[in-house]
């Protein structure tokens, strides 16, 4: 009995040596485990903290990087602000010189366009003042005194003397108007010449060129240098013959209006002219003859109106 007792304990305490052991390589191996385990926890640490170091350190050498860019721009910006500042500005001047030249350009452009019209007109005028004066002229009629062979108000065609040629009878004239009841006589007293003002300088440059105050006649031709002419009876009778004056409206009776001029004689280098409407036409029978060189030209044809265009009957 003694013996089992014994062996029981020894077993039991072989068994409690056992588990004591074991408890113990137990907490051995729990302890190596913590061990391990702080050891893994310590080295994470330092591998988060090397972590933390690294992008620290990435942060700090980007911002250093964005830091010396900035930097460089800043410098290059200290390095050459006068450049940048002369090149803006010479882009400005020249922006602002080529739109004051587009506009120096434009305001030439009409310029030139202007006085190309001016030119144009001027040179049109003037040829105008030429042809009016050496070739033809178109004239408006203002009288009644050639009616109704030309009615007041119609237009013209007047050819110069320097084209006309010698005169006829029968031809229409026009011519300066002579000073009203002016005459003077040869020293026979039968050829009366109209009288005329003489003017001078500028005066006379704007009367005969720009027909400055002049007052033009339009009457037929009667008689020419030499011929003697007589008004009796209500008729007109050139070198004794009695004329034969369709152009005069039945009933209008030719009458002297100066009772000297009844008859004469026809100067040389003068006209004998009288209106058509003889009893309302001041003519060679109130101012005596018209000197050639006061003549303006012949009628050649009627322009106006184009209803009555065309050739004017000297007969």
């Amino acid at each position: 009995m003694d013996e089992n007792k014994e062996e029981l304990k020894k077993k039991e305490d072989e068994e409690v040596k056992e588990t004591e052991e074991k408890t113990v390589e137990t907490s051995e191996e729990a302890t190596e485990v913590a061990e391990d385990a702080n050891e893994s926890t310590e080295e994470n640490k330092e591998e988060k903290e090397e972590e933390n170091v690294e992008v620290e350190q990435e942060e700090k050498a980007e911002e250093k990087k964005v830091e010396e860019e900035k930097q460089e721009v800043d410098e290059k910006k200290d390095e050459t602000p006068e450049e940048d500042s002369e090149e803006y500005y010479d882009d400005i001047n020249y922006q602002k010189t080529a739109e004051v030249e587009k506009v120096k350009a434009k305001t030439r452009g009409v310029l030139r366009e202007v006085l190309d019209w001016v030119i144009c007109f001027i040179l049109a005028y003037a040829l105008y003042l030429v042809l009016n004066y050496f070739v033809f002229s178109s004239p408006q009629v203002k009288q009644e005194s050639m009616f109704p062979t030309i009615v007041n108000g119609e237009r013209v065609f007047v050819l110069r003397p320097l084209l006309a040629g010698d005169y006829d009878y029968g031809d229409i004239i026009t011519f300066e108007a002579p000073i009203d009841n002016q005459n003077y006589f040869d020293d026979d007293s039968v050829f009366p010449v109209a009288q005329y003002e003489t003017y001078t300088g500028i005066r006379k440059f704007l009367y005969n060129v720009f027909d400055y105050q002049k007052v033009n006649y339009v009457k037929r031709v009667i008689g020419l240098p030499g011929d003697t002419i007589e008004i009796k009876d209500g008729k007109v009778y050139r070198n004794g013959e009695e004329l034969d004056e369709d152009y005069v409206r039945e009933g209008n009776l030719t009458e002297p209006q100066v009772d000297k001029y009844s008859r004469v004689t026809v100067a040389e280098g003068t006209l004998y002219v009288m209106g058509d409407n003889r009893e309302q036409s001041k003519d060679s029978r109130t101012f005596g003859c018209i000197p050639e060189e006061r003549v303006n030209g012949k009628v050649m044809i009627r322009v106006w109106p184009l209803t009555k265009f065309g050739s004017i009957d000297k007969k």
